[in-house]
């Protein structure tokens, strides 16, 4: 089920020695598609994928890998989605009024919060939000803000309400704050990534937007594109995180969607529709599956008449635009029928950006009441005094009881609390976690001696006790090489003069943590400096170039 890049090796003669040379499978080039600029499909940097590649006959583009400058990785995309009828991107597409704000049944789940939160709101897999603008566009986060809290609301009902129809519960991972609202980051870009898809993501990966377990939504607030996303081409039904490179592969590059301005919170959510895509929908093998990774059963969310020559049908009701799946059987089912197809192949309902358990209350605050003066005559008495009826479900207020113990003291003051009292702090790390993955793994030649020199950076996430480096002559089957202590590198003096790639994890006393990405190099053979051995070196790792630039990250 799992698709593979095929590559064709071509060994040829060269100076002293022979070199590699390495090309995709797969049609050269394709004819270019006119532009609609009005629909927002902008084909500038992407081009047709073969068949038999990662992207599966999709669009693919390059990311320059700023921790291996050296070689490129590949990205799939669908191609830009055109705006639904009756929408011009170019047109500016204002904030919701308030009476349009909607914090659906996610804000009940999470008593208050505009979305549902799990953990301490950045463990784990999760799906970050956006804002992107470029520095020449006045930065208008403030006006919309408000609106992308009740936008994140709306993509969480369609995901629990497709859900439910199931019988299943869903909700989406965001990365959230200790009050359960979404974190949206601010990002400053240059004005050509505003206008071009794939600029964009290097500059987003540049500024660190490219960690494995996260899913990236952005609102970009330009009006190019009306949504545009990522995905990979593989159906492999194995749930665990990180088996399906759509499920936090840590060798799958980070997948990120946009949509623009002019596309934003519409009645049928354009983020519903590109969150999908993200985690890996519609794929092409599934029953009512266009070749353009739509469905053609509507209505639905994914479904529509996308160019692929696909003939539409009408298969559940209209209303179910709003909604995943119709029939639930070709990418999202919380309980798929055995033997089914999404019992055996890839189920967007599965994956690991989303939760099927209850969602996280955030702690409440306890307020006195206002003050209150009690006279009474002796004897002693004890008077309750009952709170308000409180005001929101988050906030408890307490009774407050004054005792009046005789003639000599006849009139009790409780005084108020002036000033709320501060928020609670936020929930502790979480303890005997495994560390993340080592971080910017890369792979030269060394200056001196022979074999392969490693280096990375030290995980997000720790502690950190020790390291494994694990090594293969494939990209499929990497086995333990070394087990280290606490360092930032490791020289492979038994690596040869052929194509060797590595992965490390780092370990702490409760285990060992996911594998940082993977890399590549040939072997430095024992030859002195400026020999015609080093010359020909040199020209491997030109030729091992060109192959990871052919070459998806898509490696296990």
């Amino acid at each position: 089920m799992r698709r593979l890049l095929v590559i064709l090796f071509a060994l040829t003669a060269g100076l002293g020695g022979g070199s590699v040379v390495l090309a995709p499978a797969g049609p050269a080039g394709a004819q270019a598609i006119p532009d609609d600029p009005r629909l927002g499909l902008i084909y500038e940097g992407l081009r047709a994928s073969g068949a038999d590649s990662l992207c599966g006959g999709a669009f693919e583009s390059y990311l320059d890998a700023a921790v291996e400058p050296w070689m490129k990785q590949v990205l799939c995309t669908h191609g830009p989605d055109p705006a639904p009828e009756g929408v011009d991107v170019r047109e500016d597409r204002p904030p919701d009024e308030a009476a349009e704000l909607a914090f659906p049944s996610a804000a009940t789940a999470a008593e208050g919060g505009a979305v549902p939160c799990y953990g301490t709101g950045s463990d784990g897999f999760r799906v970050q939000l956006v804002y992107a603008r470029s520095a020449a566009r006045t930065d208008r986060f403030a006006s919309y803000a408000a609106s992308f809290r009740s936008w994140a609301a709306r993509m969480d009902q369609v995901v629990n309400n497709s859900a439910a129809e199931t019988g299943g519960t869903r909700h989406i991972r965001f990365v959230t704050d200790t009050s359960c609202n979404p974190v949206i980051d601010r990002v400053t870009l240059s004005a050509d990534a505003m206008s071009n898809f794939p600029t964009m993501v290097s500059e987003l990966h540049s500024r660190g937007y490219s960690r494995t377990d996260r899913k990236y939504v952005v609102w970009a607030d330009a009006n190019v594109y009306c949504g545009i996303s990522h995905f990979w081409a593989d159906d492999t039904g194995d749930p665990t995180p990180g088996r399906n490179y759509n499920n936090g592969n840590p060798s799958a590059a980070a997948a990120i969607g946009r949509i623009d301005n002019g596309c934003w919170g519409l009645s049928n959510l354009v983020e519903a529709h590109e969150l999908v895509h993200l985690l890996g929908g519609v794929q092409p093998s599934a029953p009512n599956a266009t070749s353009n990774w739509h469905c053609k059963d509507e209505s639905d969310r994914l479904c529509y008449a996308d160019g692929s020559g696909a003939t539409m049908r009408q298969v559940c009701p209209t209303w179910h635009e709003t909604l995943y799946d119709c029939n639930h059987d070709d990418y999202f089912s919380t309980a798929p029928a055995p033997g089914s197809y999404l019992a055996t192949h890839w189920n967007t309902a599965n994956s690991a950006f989303l939760s099927g358990q209850p969602a996280a209350t955030p702690a409440s605050t306890t307020v006195p009441p206002p003050t209150t003066t009690t006279t009474t005559a002796p004897p002693a008495t004890t008077t309750t005094i009952a709170p308000p009826p409180a005001t929101t479900t988050s906030t408890t207020v307490a009774p407050v009881t004054t005792t009046t113990l005789g003639p000599a003291a006849t009139t009790t003051t409780v005084t108020p609390l002036t000033t709320p009292p501060p928020a609670p702090p936020p929930p502790p790390a979480p303890t005997g976690a495994t560390p993340s993955s080592p971080q910017s793994l890369s792979a030269t030649q060394p200056a001196v001696g022979a074999g392969v020199q490693l280096s990375w950076q030290r995980p997000a996430t720790g502690p950190v006790t020790g390291y494994r480096v694990y090594r293969g002559t494939t990209p499929y089957n990497t086995t333990l090489l070394a087990e280290l202590p606490d360092v930032l590198g490791y020289n492979d003096a038994t690596a040869g003069r052929a194509l060797y790639f590595y992965r490390v994890t780092a370990l702490n006393a409760a285990g060992e943590g996911p594998s940082s990405a993977l890399t590549g190099m040939i072997g430095k053979a024992p030859t002195a400096a400026g020999s015609v051995r080093e010359d020909i070196d040199r020209r491997l790792i030109v030729s091992h170039s060109r192959m990871r630039s052919a070459l998806s990250p898509r490696w296990a």
